[in-house]
C-alpha cells in the first residue's frame, strides 16, 4: 500500500482528510496523490435553472478552488512526503474514479459537510465497486494514530475477507489489533480463521467475541468501539445492495454516519 489518494476541495472536511492521508503516506513510506476536484453543482442538470445562475456558481467555485489549490500546494511543499497533484471538474465520484486507477487507498470523509452536491454514500459505493479501498475520516479528527489500536469488525463475509486483506499494511503498524465478532449464528468464517491469517503476517490479534443483541449490528459495533477508542475501524463495505442499505440502514451506513473514528472499507 504505497499510493494514497486524497480528495482536495475547500470544504469542512478537507483538513481531516489531508492530515490522515499524510499520516498514512509517512507511515507506509508511500506517495500522496492529491486530487483537486472543482465540483459541479446539482443545479447543472436542472432545466429550470438558467445559464446565468449556473455560470455564476461555476465562476465562484473556480475562484475558491484556485485559492485552495495554491494553499494546498504551499502546504505540501513543506511536508515530508512525496506528492503529485491532479485536477478535475465534475462530480466527486467520477473525478476520483478517473484519477485513482493505480492507487491503493482513497481518503475521503465519513460525511461530506459543505461539499456541493456531495453524496458520501454514493462516493464510497462507487470506489468499492471499482475495488478501491477507502479510508473515511470524520471531519472532527486530526490525523490518524497508526500505532494505536485497530478494530476489525468481522462477520466472516466475503467483504470482510477483502477488507482484512487490503488493510494488512495498516494493521501491521498498529500497537494492537482486535477482531470484533458479533455473532448472530450465521458467521461464514469464524474470527479464529481471521486471527490465523493475520498471525502469518506477523500480527497477533485479540478476538472479541460478542453475542448479538436485538437491534442494529452497526450500533453494536459502535458501542464496542466506544469502549476501546480505536485509531480506526476496519470492515467490509456494503454487503447488501445500496437500496437495502438505504431503506433499512445497513452496517456500512451506520458506521459512516455515526462513527467518531476513521473507517477503512473494502469490498
Amino acid at each position: 500500500m504505497k499510493n494514497v489518494a486524497v480528495l482536495i476541495h475547500a470544504d469542512a472536511g478537507q483538513e481531516s482528510r489531508l492530515q490522515a492521508a499524510l499520516d498514512l503516506v509517512r507511515g507506509l513510506h508511500g506517495h500522496l496523490i492529491a486530487i483537486d476536484v472543482t465540483a459541479m453543482p446539482p443545479i447543472a442538470e436542472d432545466p429550470v435553472i438558467g445559464p446565468t445562475t449556473l455560470a455564476s456558481y461555476i465562476s465562484e467555485e473556480l475562484a475558491v478552488q484556485d485559492d485552495n489549490r495554491a494553499r494546498i500546494k504551499a502546504r505540501l511543499l513543506i511536508e515530508d512526503a512525496p506528492w503529485t497533484l491532479a485536477e478535475c471538474m465534475g462530480d466527486v465520484a467520477s473525478c476520483l474514479a478517473s484519477h485513482t486507477a493505480l492507487t491503493d487507498l482513497v481518503v475521503i470523509n465519513t460525511v461530506f459537510d459543505g461539499f456541493p452536491g456531495g453524496d458520501m454514500d454514493g462516493v464510497v459505493a462507487s470506489m468499492l465497486r471499482l475495488n478501491r479501498p477507502v479510508l473515511a475520516v470524520p471531519s472532527a479528527t486530526r490525523g490518524i494514530a497508526l500505532q494505536g489500536t485497530a478494530l476489525v469488525a468481522w462477520d466472516g463475509s466475503d467483504e470482510s475477507d477483502a477488507a482484512l486483506r487490503a488493510a494488512i499494511p495498516i494493521l501491521a503498524l498498529a500497537r494492537e489489533v482486535r477482531i470484533l465478532s458479533i455473532d448472530r449464528g450465521s458467521i461464514k468464517h469464524p474470527p479464529e480463521l481471521a486471527a490465523s491469517y493475520l498471525s502469518r503476517h506477523g500480527i497477533r490479534p485479540e478476538i472479541m467475541a460478542v453475542q448479538a443483541e436485538s437491534g442494529r449490528i452497526g450500533q453494536q459495533i459502535l458501542a464496542q468501539a466506544l469502549r476501546i477508542e480505536p485509531a480506526l475501524i476496519v470492515m467490509g463495505g456494503f454487503g447488501h445492495s445500496r437500496l437495502i442499505e438505504t431503506l433499512f440502514g445497513g452496517v456500512t451506513r451506520d458506521l459512516l454516519h455515526n462513527s467518531p473514528y476513521p473507517v477503512f472499507l473494502a469490498q
